[in-house]
C-alpha cells in the first residue's frame, strides 16, 4: 500500500485517478481548490481524504507532501479560453504551484509524477510525436502558448532535479482526455463544448474548417495509465505520451457525436478568430507515438471512441 497525494484530485482526471488508487487499496489525499462533488463517493472508503486548498500555499503543500510516498501532480489551469484571457493566472498556477511541489518532493525524497501535455510539442508538423519530438511554438506575444511553455518548463525542472538532486520522477503527456464528469458542459475542451450544444438543440460550432485532428483518450483508460506509471519502477526518469493514436478530425468528431447521440442539430463553421480573438492559434494535427508506454508498462488505450462518446453522452443526459 502506498500513500499518494493527488493534486487537482477533485478535478476531471484527478477524481478518476483517486477512484483507481482507492480501488487498488492505496491511501489517497486529494488536494483541490475546487468543490469535492466529484470525489464525495470516496468519503466513506476509509482510504481517502479531501483537502480543499491550493498548490500555491506552501505550508499546506509541505505538510501534505510529508505524509505521502508519491505525489501525482494534476492541478493546472488547462482551459484554452483561459490561456487567452488569463495568461498570468495560467502561468502562476502552472509554474509556481509545480515548483512548490518539486522543491518539497526533492527535499523529502518523494516520487513526483507530473501531468504535462501534448501541447508541449506545439505545432510541430512531423506527426506522430514521440517523447523526444522537437517543440515548435509561436511567439510569446501569442497568449495561446503560455500553457505549453509553462508545462515544458516544469518538464525541464523534473529532469534538472532528477540529475542534480536525485529526484525520482515520471512525466506524462496527456492527449485530449474526455469522458463522464470530465468537464462542465460548455467549458474546457471540445467534447463538452459540443455536447452542451447538442443537448440544448442549438447549432454546433466547428472552428475553422474542421479538418484539424486530435486523438481522443477515454478517461478510465487515462486513469489506469496514470496509476500504472506512478507505481512503476521502470518508468522513473522518463516521459510518456498517454493517449490513443486514432486520429479524428474535429468535423468527424461532431458528426460522430451527432450520430451516436441521435441528435439532429445543424453543424456550422466559425473562424477561430471570432471565438478566441487574435491571441489563439490552432494546431493542425496532434498524434502521439505511444510505443514507449506500451513497451515500458504494457498500457494502451482500449476504449473505442464511439463507445466512450456514448458513455459520455449518456452521463450528461442524466446530469
Amino acid at each position: 500500500m502506498k500513500r499518494v497525494l493527488v493534486t487537482g484530485g477533485a478535478g476531471s482526471i484527478g477524481s478518476y485517478v483517486c477512484d483507481e488508487l482507492v480501488r487498488r487499496g492505496h491511501q489517497v489525499i486529494a488536494l483541490d481548490n475546487g468543490p469535492s462533488l466529484k470525489v464525495e463517493h470516496l468519503f466513506d472508503s476509509g482510504r481517502f481524504q479531501f483537502v480543499q486548498d491550493s498548490v500555491l500555499v506552501a505550508e499546506v503543500v509541505e505538510r501534505l507532501v510529508s505524509r505521502c510516498d508519491i505525489v501525482i501532480h494534476l492541478a493546472a489551469i488547462a482551459d484554452p479560453k483561459r490561456y487567452v484571457n488569463e495568461p498570468l493566472n495560467v502561468l502562476n498556477v502552472n509554474l509556481k504551484g509545480s515548483l512548490n511541489l518539486l522543491d518539497f518532493c526533492s527535499r523529502m525524497g518523494k516520487r513526483f509524477v507530473f501531468a504535462s501535455t501534448s501541447e508541449v510539442c506545439g505545432k510541430n508538423p512531423n506527426v506522430p510525436w514521440d517523447e523526444e519530438a522537437d517543440r515548435v511554438l509561436g511567439p510569446p506575444s501569442i497568449n495561446r502558448w503560455c500553457y505549453s511553455t509553462g508545462k515544458a518548463l516544469i518538464e525541464h525542472y523534473c529532469y534538472a532535479y532528477g540529475q542534480q538532486e536525485g529526484l525520482p520522477f515520471v512525466i506524462m503527456r496527456f492527449f485530449n482526455v474526455y469522458g463522464p464528469r470530465c468537464d462542465d458542459l460548455g467549458q474546457g475542451r471540445v467534447i463538452p463544448i459540443f455536447l452542451e450544444k447538442f443537448l440544448r438543440g442549438e447549432p454546433v460550432v466547428v472552428h475553422g474548417d474542421g479538418k484539424q485532428t486530435r486523438c481522443f483518450t477515454y478517461i478510465e483508460d487515462t486513469a489506469q495509465a496514470v496509476v500504472e506509471l506512478a507505481l512503476s519502477e521502470a518508468a522513473l526518469g522518463q516521459c510518456f505520451n498517454v493517449g490513443s493514436d486514432r486520429e479524428t478530425s474535429i468535423l468527424e468528431l461532431a458528426q460522430l457525436m451527432k450520430k451516436v447521440g441521435g441528435f439532429d442539430n445543424p453543424i456550422v463553421f466559425k473562424p477561430h478568430r471570432e471565438v478566441f480573438g487574435d491571441s489563439y492559434e490552432d494546431i493542425p494535427r496532434r498524434i502521439p507515438d505511444v510505443s514507449r508506454i506500451k513497451r515500458v508498462i504494457g498500457w494502451e488505450a482500449t476504449t473505442p471512441l464511439e463507445e466512450g462518446l456514448k458513455k459520455t453522452i449518456d452521463f450528461y443526459r442524466k446530469y
